[in-house]
């Protein structure tokens, strides 16, 4: 009997338990059914968000082994002030202006001797430090024959920003100038935050995009953050004082002193200095005597000036770095002042459809090839809504942009939680430029089978498929990812456009 009853007590005390995890089971299922995830999608997601959480999706250079002259074709351009200029010298036989025979898209080429060391150098640099960034110039292709390396970037047609129209003894208009030195600051402190450093910041360092009255801008002499020129002239003007003794030294000060005297003369119209000897002129630079006369900056707002003293400090030591200026409240309030908040991208991102991690990087891989000005203006939006200047979103940013226009505590937070499962493609917590812009671009616009169509014959390097090899080439991502992102789309070893179509579609 006693036998009996134990027995009994063990199968009540089994049958508890498979009763406990049922309704756990239950439960979980519960809030799978609330956060509208079935268990298929959520192993599907767990399965795919495994294959590597420091996978950061930015753009990305295409290595091409056909020829060049099948995908572009020199545009005549008998205009000198649209030439491209290089080390402030024409170099046309180095630089061209480019048409791409698929996209049409209008980019310049730099032709390079293969057997040169600088250019293995660059080529090292360029491959091993992806830019990605909307104010600096992108490279997007690289081909090679026998003799040299082409490489395909950016044209911005908007020329230098010497070719800016000047009142009349005085500089541009300063709000004008100020929205120039925030993409300045902005895309210099992205290559301070790499580890890298410029050195040779001149005016004629960034262009225009275009000729419209946006004043985005590029930087646009990248080669020389790797390759560091002969110093010129023109150079020199924009020295810092502490190193015209000793010029080899590339710090980030060295970087921000430069932005201070490009800003002085989009204030003024001139620089500092009158000095046409190079003795002379590094004597004048070493005093470090910036003069700001009344004639000059009576009618220049204190904002600009604190700013400008604060970039023109004397003393490297003390003179603030980037990042520091980003963060302060002068410069968050100057951003804050001059963009302006889109009601069309807070719907965006109340609206956005998740990307797995195929889809992410075929998304950014149009983007950078189509949206070049809409990828400066969503980068105006995504400094707005950084309100600690610290080039991220955390779920406290969005939270309080959703809440403005939803004014919902409930709604703003859930909100948020689905956008950061939606778009958080690298699962760090928060939302990087690149996944904002991926999150707010016109998809409707951009996903379209005519765009599909050319993207995808870039891809599949004109063939009728994305082979595995061709796609890790593309996006730099090992065997186990690409076998990984493969497998959440088609069966097969490849990917067809019927694939690729279907797959890019589901996020419009």
């Amino acid at each position: 009997m006693g036998s009996c009853t134990q027995k009994l007590k063990k199968v009540n005390q089994e049958n508890a338990q498979k009763r406990q995890m049922l309704l756990q089971a239950l439960h979980s299922k519960n809030q799978s059914i609330q956060t509208q995830e079935s268990d298929k999608e959520k192993k599907k997601r767990e399965k795919f968000m495994k294959t590597d959480k420091t996978l950061n999706i930015q753009n990305f250079i295409l290595i091409q082994t056909c020829k060049l002259s099948k995908v572009y074709s020199v545009v005549s351009n008998g205009n000198k002030d649209q030439q491209i200029s290089f080390q402030g010298k024409y170099q046309n036989e180095n630089l061209q202006i480019v048409q791409n025979n698929l996209t049409g898209r209008i980019r310049t080429i730099e032709t390079l001797p293969l057997g040169d060391k600088y250019t293995r150098k660059y080529m090292d640099n360029l491959l091993a430090n992806t830019l990605s960034h909307p104010n600096i110039t992108q490279i997007h292709e690289i081909f090679q024959d026998d003799n040299n390396i082409h490489i395909i970037q950016d044209y911005c047609s908007g020329g230098k920003l010497c070719n800016i129209n000047y009142r009349q003894g005085q500089g541009i208009q300063e709000n004008i100038a100020l929205k120039i030195l925030v993409q300045m600051i902005e895309s210099m402190n992205y290559l301070h935050v790499k580890g890298l450093n410029h050195g040779h910041l001149t005016f004629n360092s960034f262009q225009r995009t275009d000729e419209s009255e946006n004043y985005y801008i590029k930087l646009t002499d990248i080669k020389q953050i790797f390759i560091k020129p002969q110093i010129t002239f023109e150079q020199l003007l924009f020295f810092a004082p502490e190193i015209i003794d000793n010029d080899q030294e590339y710090s980030i000060a060295r970087d921000v002193w430069s932005i201070g005297i490009i800003f002085y003369k989009l204030l003024t119209g001139n620089l500092p200095y009158s000095s046409t000897q190079v003795s002379k002129l590094k004597s004048e630079i070493k005093k470090g005597i910036i003069q700001m006369t009344e004639l000059q900056f009576d009618k220049i707002s204190s904002r600009s000036k604190d700013l400008l003293n604060k970039l023109l400090e004397y003393n490297p030591s003390t003179r603030s770095n980037l990042n520091s200026i980003i963060k302060s409240p002068l410069y968050r309030k100057l951003v804050s002042q001059t963009n302006q908040i889109s009601k069309q991208s807070v719907n965006a991102l109340a609206n956005i459809k998740p990307a797995n991690l195929i889809q992410s990087l075929f998304l950014q891989f149009l983007v950078s090839q189509l949206c070049q000005n809409q990828q400066n203006e969503i980068y105006q939006m995504f400094n707005k809504y950084d309100q600690n200047g610290d080039a991220k979103l955390s779920k406290i940013e969005i939270y309080d942009l959703l809440y403005q226009q939803l004014r919902s505590k409930e709604q703003a937070q859930q909100q948020v939680d689905v956008i950061f499962k939606a778009i958080d493609t690298d699962h760090n917590g928060t939302i990087d430029c690149n996944e904002f812009i991926r999150c707010i671009v016109d998809r409707q616009a951009l996903i379209t089978t005519p765009n599909l169509k050319v993207i995808f014959k870039q891809l599949s390097n004109g063939k009728g498929s994305i082979r595995k090899k061709r796609f890790m080439q593309c996006f730099q991502v090992n065997q186990k990812q690409t076998d990984e992102m493969f497998a959440s789309i088609t069966k097969n070893k490849r990917i067809t456009f019927k694939v690729f179509s279907r797959t890019m579609i589901e996020l419009v």
